[in-house]
């Protein structure tokens, strides 16, 4: 008997006042890494956003290891999404991002800020931790994102076009690191 599938999209489509995605099946096994390829409006982010219950199908479901997560909002699923914005918030730090969600979650303060240092230099910002949003590159801001993301060991980790900003250098060797720590956490 083999397990569900990680995550499954099951015939999916969302229609605004006309179809922006049209019944999508897919299903992704626990590990793997998944790329939407497609021109600009061809509903890559519509589906991204419906994985991460940003945005309710017009029909069809979507499951994480074989629990229907439909209907469900988007702090109730085990996933985190990083789109092109970042939705970075500007009053506050780096490290105020970075342990955001850990904070929300109820995490004690000496845990998260021990979360939030690995996590930074993970990516590669340790020494920025008390910068604010508009002194940071934009590669730098897409790295706060990341780490924001990561901190909270999501099953799920959603990506649009997450890497963007970053320089060649930088993406070759952080998109490896980011790959490595959320492969192991990727399961339902």
């Amino acid at each position: 008997m083999s397990l569900p599938a990680a995550i499954v999209l099951d015939r999916v489509t969302k229609v605004y006042d006309e179809p922006v995605v049209f019944d999508v099946s897919l299903n992704v096994q626990e590990g793997n890494f998944v790329t939407l390829l497609g021109p600009s409006g061809s509903g890559k982010t519509t589906i991204l956003q419906m994985i991460g219950g940003f945005v309710q199908p017009t029909a069809g479901r979507i499951f994480f290891g074989g629990t229907d997560m439909t209907t469900l909002p988007p702090n109730k699923r085990p996933c985190n999404t990083i789109f092109q914005d970042l939705g970075l918030f500007p009053h506050m730090t780096v490290a105020e991002n970075v342990a955001y969600g850990l904070k929300v979650r109820g995490v004690d303060a000496p845990t998260r800020r021990k979360r939030t240092s690995n996590m930074l230099g993970i990516v590669a910002l340790e020494g920025l931790e008390r910068r604010r949003m508009h002194q940071l590159s934009g590669g730098q801001r897409q790295r706060v994102a990341l780490a924001r993301a990561l901190v909270l060991e999501p099953a799920v980790l959603l990506l649009d076009e997450p890497l963007t900003e970053l320089d060649e250098r930088l993406r070759q060797q952080r998109s490896v690191v980011c790959i490595a720590g959320s492969a192991r956490r990727f399961s339902p």
